[in-house]
């Protein structure tokens, strides 16, 4: 198919100049037709206002505590990115736990690994609350909830407080 397409390519290539320069956007088919088969539209000379429109991703969604166990009663599933010693230590009723940062020593670095493991235990239309990302100060869950809204996922919401204001507002949690 790909063969296909790169022959019939050109006679698209001044329909797409053309699109392009007047910053509209091309049809999310063509997009994804021609996603591996076209070069960036940079290369064939696209007026600098086309090239720098960045790509339009919804606001990250953020919901209260208690909207956020609504949404858990409705199927949406929670990720807790807290470290597994936090975790461990107490966490939201049905948690999946992906640790977004990882500790070595004294320091906390990003999990390397953290969007291969939620694409292992979520799929992109998947409903995933992460309650302050289950953090204790929210601010690990915003950079999860980016991540995963930048590689696909559609459905990510970001919950107020974290797991302070879920303890807070006496919700169930589980102890291993």
């Amino acid at each position: 198919m790909a063969a296909a397409a790169a022959a019939f390519a050109p006679s698209l290539l001044p329909r797409l100049q053309i699109t392009a320069s007047k910053g509209r956007r091309l049809p999310p088919s063509i997009q994804k037709a021609f996603r591996h088969v076209l070069p960036p539209l940079s290369y064939y000379g696209t007026t600098a206002k086309a090239q720098s429109q960045p790509q339009q991703r919804p606001p990250l969604r953020s919901v209260a505590v208690r909207t956020a166990y609504e949404l858990l009663g409705a199927g949406h599933m929670y990720l807790d990115v807290r470290t597994s010693e936090e975790f461990d230590a107490g966490h939201p009723t049905g948690a999946v736990n992906i640790p977004y940062l990882l500790r070595k020593g004294a320091e906390m670095s990003k999990n390397p690994k953290f969007l291969d493991e939620v694409w292992s235990k979520f799929e992109k239309e998947d409903g995933i609350v992460i309650v302050g990302s289950g953090c204790q100060s929210g601010r690990r869950s915003l950079m999860a909830a980016a991540d995963m809204q930048s590689a696909g996922f559609t459905r990510v919401i970001d919950v107020a407080g974290g797991y302070i204001s879920w303890l807070e507002n006496g919700l169930p949690t589980t102890i291993k």
